[in-house]
């Protein structure tokens, strides 16, 4: 995962500072040579080196190979933190666990030559090279009302962090305006601010108001990039009081997200023409429904109280049957679940299957989640192959999460005999379950799960266990040091 991740992520980089057609061209140099042979990683840095020679004006600080090896041969990789009251723009090696110790030294000493494309006030500037820890670049020096976003369409493989007052006229610009920012660049606000928190590089409320201009922002990926991040406290929270502030406050953002996709849709009988927006319709639906927004529950239930006066003829679109199984089901009762179990059992296409499978695990009512629970281990009702991911399914339910740890704790030696042998979902099953951990008592009950067990044995599970206990660990220092704080903004931002 990380090798291909990082490396499109790098690869885009070098794309970027090198202009595309150099990069075409010395990829292309480099195909036609080493067609049908074998190579290694510094023959593509040789044959992007000639392209850079063979191109006049294009200047770069370091040769290819100094400045990419630096992100190749290094684990993770910077945080930029600019200062615009100086200039001054520094790096260090980014870690998301402030308190974790890097084992592996580094030939480079975990510094980068970093390209960083900016901009001034919505206007793009001339490209700058950070190449040392710490430097000065007086352009970035700002006053006034003026702001400074680096690394603009996140063309660098890196995160930026800022000083105080430059992160207030960020905030307000999106407030005011949020499309004299790029849509990658505006997600990107959110989604580094949230990892600064977490890394304590920043308050956690000053990620928390990043998101406070969602209630006028259409676009996909800012969604996408706030909802991801916020369903870490979704999961944290919604077994606390801190809950109903934060259902409150993400209904507010999202109702007219919800009222945007009923016009464009002509009340829901078309289908958005965008790609993303098709995208950000499921997102719009998943969340309204999820915290009450008025009319989408009913909505939902109407779609699928057709269908199940008509088995045959299923009108749910595709895209949205996923959030419309899910939530009928959560808001409904015995017959849904049955339906839908029947459906289930005859459904003909694995992909219609598998969506049933998962939304039968959204409903509230225990017994049912008991029930389904109890299927998951008979081989006639559930594939063997299926059995770990449902039981994941039902954890991921606030109401099944209980359900599930007591579930599979009863039963550890059956499932340990019947999964744990050489089964890739089995990993996931512990950190499946344990992921809303965050109480004293948690971490106990699985200290004592892991004590309890070690003769029957935890097999490929056995290093999920460890992290599962390490991010119990976290999440109850993280509770502890922003419960309080984060309540009272929820509060404050929906009253």
């Amino acid at each position: 995962s990380i090798s291909y991740n990082k490396g499109a992520a790098v690869l885009r980089m070098l794309s970027e500072f090198l202009t595309e057609p150099v990069f075409a061209q010395g990829l292309s140099s480099y195909l036609n040579t080493f067609a049908f042979k074998n190579t290694v990683y510094t023959d593509l840095w040789d044959h992007l080196q000639q392209a850079v020679d063979n191109t006049p004006g294009l200047d770069i600080p370091r040769s290819v190979s100094e400045i990419m090896n630096r992100w190749t041969l290094q684990m993770g990789f910077p945080v930029v933190t600019v200062d615009t009251r100086t200039g001054t723009v520094t790096q260090k090696h980014f870690l998301l666990d402030p308190d974790s110790v890097v084992g592996r030294p580094s030939q480079f000493n975990y510094t980068w030559f970093i390209p960083i494309k900016w901009m001034k006030n919505g206007v793009d500037q001339q490209q700058y090279w950070l190449l040392d820890k710490t430097d000065t670049h007086s352009s970035m020096r700002v006053s006034g009302e003026e702001w400074v976003l680096a690394n603009t369409n996140v063309s660098g493989f890196f995160r930026v962090n800022y000083d105080l007052d430059n992160w207030g006229r960020l905030l307000s610009q999106l407030n005011t305006n949020h499309q004299v920012l790029s849509v990658i660049n505006r997600a990107q606000i959110i989604d580094d601010a949230f990892s600064l928190a977490r890394a304590k590089l920043i308050n956690t409320t000053l990620a928390l108001r990043t998101t406070t201009y969602l209630s006028r922002e259409r676009d996909y990926i800012p969604w996408e990039s706030a909802l991801r991040n916020l369903d870490n406290y979704v999961l944290i929270f919604d077994r606390t009081e801190v809950y109903g502030a934060l259902q409150a406050y993400l209904k507010k953002q999202i109702k007219p997200l919800f009222e945007h996709f009923r016009t464009l849709t002509a009340n829901w009988t078309r289908v958005p023409t965008g790609h993303s927006d098709q995208y950000n319709q499921i997102n719009a639906l998943r969340i309204a429904c999820g915290v009450g927004v008025e009319g989408c529950r009913e909505l939902i239930k109407s779609w699928y109280r057709q269908w199940m006066e008509n088995p045959d003829h299923n009108q749910i679109h595709p895209n949205l049957k996923s959030t419309v199984y899910c939530n009928a089901i959560a808001f409904g009762g015995v017959e849904e679940w049955d339906f839908a179990w029947r459906m289930f059992q005859t459904a003909s296409l694995a992909s219609e299957a598998s969506r049933l499978r998962s939304a039968m695990a959204c409903t509230k009512t225990p017994w049912l989640l008991n029930r389904y629970l109890e299927y998951t281990l008979d081989p006639t009702k559930i594939r063997k192959q299926d059995s770990i991911s449902t039981i994941q399914y039902i954890a991921r339910n606030v109401v099944g999460m209980p359900l599930a740890w007591n579930f599979v704790r009863a039963r550890w030696s059956y499932i340990f005999e019947q999964y744990g042998q050489g089964s890739f979902s089995f990993t996931n099953l512990i950190s499946g379950i344990t992921m809303r951990f965050s109480t004293e008592f948690e971490l106990q009950e699985l200290k004592r799960f892991k004590e309890d067990n070690l003769h029957v044995g935890f097999g490929s599970a056995t290093l999920a266990l460890e992290q599962a206990i390490e991010k119990t660990t976290a999440n109850i220092k993280w509770v502890n040091e922003n419960k309080a704080e984060v309540f009272k903004w929820f509060i404050k931002e929906t009253t």
